[in-house]
């Protein structure tokens, strides 16, 4: 009894012991949101094809291109880019599948977008693959131009944050005292008392109280490095450039990683906005405070080059939410479409402004218990995401120009491929990102809406 008594207790030393080693990072603790029901979308589940996503003429492109986040395509020259897991850019030429690296990069390239204007010149974001890597100016946006093989940092610094709600930003791009030199000629905008107008979303900023800095003022007092850029949108006359942070903690990293599961269960809202003038020089605080904010597109009234609203997609919360960036609803917000089937990552548009949405993971009933239980998650956060059960099936959605309307929907049973991220359409073809380690291979397969 003596000898049965010691072997429990060892066990139960041994679990606390387990428990004590995998508890999550304090802040994920902290930021445990109380019950919430999150809805289904019938009209999605009852669109499900019949045929699984790879009997959609599912074609292997360029067989050795290592997982990406990204493919940027330019079907008109033939060739596309893709911003792999190896840390590379890698070229593929259409016609052939040739591929090759263009250029090695010190840190992960994520989202990609070219000039409008412009097809040598990309932009792109760059983060870390673990939270001590460093590389380049760190984190954030570059430019780089493929025919020299150029890279250029654009914004790798934005205005410091400042989470109390009740705290008032000082604009130094806005005040005459606090410009640098070199813009004493900039227009000064209204720098009266800065009231932002706040939903149960987040904070969504106007124009003019926009913590705004000029790129050249940037200090280590005014400003923080970005910490995870991972999508960005690029305005039709190449003037702004809009980018994602979904969540600003120290060392966060990019990928579909422990880190990113613990801030999805946890539903944080720490996910930013950010928005680079190219023509002003200036970095702007848009948005903040909204839930693991990722895919990005822009929006547009008329033949305006002006853009009117941002669709970003909430991976935690299952929805695409609208940023109105102008207009009558300047700095409201609105979820466009919600009760996703599953995690909504990238998102991007095709010809017809159809919006192509992935989901890298699927929702569970298990994933919808905890947000309804969420004193459990505490427990779940000490289990390595290596030994819980995870579905390989991936899936792809395809949506009305507004993002209203369900048009198209169709799930991969994972037996050729896991973690779709992002689908770029293309004339006839969507080419697929394939976000899982190890995976090697471009994928395409037919468009189903033409």
């Amino acid at each position: 009894m003596k000898k049965l008594i010691i072997a429990l207790t060892s066990i139960v030393l041994l679990i606390s012991l387990f428990i004590w080693a995998r508890l999550p990072e304090q802040r994920f603790l902290q930021q445990i949101q109380g019950p919430i029901e999150f809805p289904g979308n019938l009209e999605i589940s009852q669109m499900a094809a019949s045929q699984d996503m790879a009997d959609l003429d599912l074609r292997l492109l360029a067989a050795n291109v290592p997982a990406q986040d990204e493919v940027l395509v330019q079907e008109q020259q033939n060739r596309a880019f893709t911003a792999s897991m190896d840390g590379q850019i890698w070229q593929v030429d259409l016609k052939t599948g040739n591929s090759k690296p263009i250029i090695q990069l010190s840190l992960l390239p994520a989202g990609m977008v070219q000039h409008p204007r412009n097809l040598d010149r990309i932009f792109l974001c760059l983060s870390r693959a673990y939270p001590e890597q460093e590389g380049h100016d760190g984190p954030g946006i570059y430019e780089l131009q493929i025919s020299t093989g150029r890279l250029s940092p654009v914004a790798t610094r934005v205005p410091k944050l400042h989470k109390s709600p009740d705290v008032i930003f000082r604009n130094s791009a806005n005040d005459p005292d606090e410009r640098p030199e070199g813009n004493s000629d900039s227009k000064k905008p209204d720098s009266g008392a800065r009231k932002e107008i706040r939903s149960d979303l987040g904070i969504l900023y106007q124009k003019k109280d926009r913590p705004t800095l000029f790129l050249n003022a940037l200090t280590g007092e005014n400003s923080q490095p970005v910490v995870k850029a991972d999508d960005l949108a690029i305005s039709k006359d190449g003037k702004r450039i809009y980018f994602t942070e979904p969540y600003d903690h120290p060392g966060a990293i990019l990928g579909v990683t422990e880190q990113s599961r613990n801030e999805a269960i946890t539903l944080g809202k720490n996910g930013n906005v950010w928005m680079v003038d190219r023509e002003n020089r200036t970095v702007s605080l848009v948005a903040q405070n909204y839930s693991y904010i990722d895919g990005i597109l822009m929006e547009y009234s008329g033949n305006s080059d002006v853009e009117t609203s941002i669709i970003a997609s909430e991976i935690s919360t299952f929805r695409l939410v609208r940023l109105f960036l102008s207009g009558e609803r300047e700095g409201e917000d609105e979820i466009v479409i919600e009760g996703l089937p599953g995690f909504p990552d990238g998102i991007d548009r095709d010809a017809n402004g159809r919006i192509w949405v992935s989901f890298p993971l699927m929702r569970s009933g298990l994933v919808n218990w905890l947000h309804s239980n969420p004193s459990w998650k505490k427990i779940v956060l000490t289990i390595p995401q290596r030994i819980q059960p995870v579905s390989r099936k991936t899936a792809l959605l395809a949506l009305s120009p507004d993002g209203s309307k369900p048009l198209f929907y169709s799930i991969h049973d994972g037996s050729q491929f896991a973690s779709l991220i992002v689908a770029t359409p293309g004339g006839e073809r969507i080419y697929l990102s394939i976000y899982s380690e190890g995976h090697l291979g471009l994928y395409t397969i037919a468009n189903p809406l033409k």
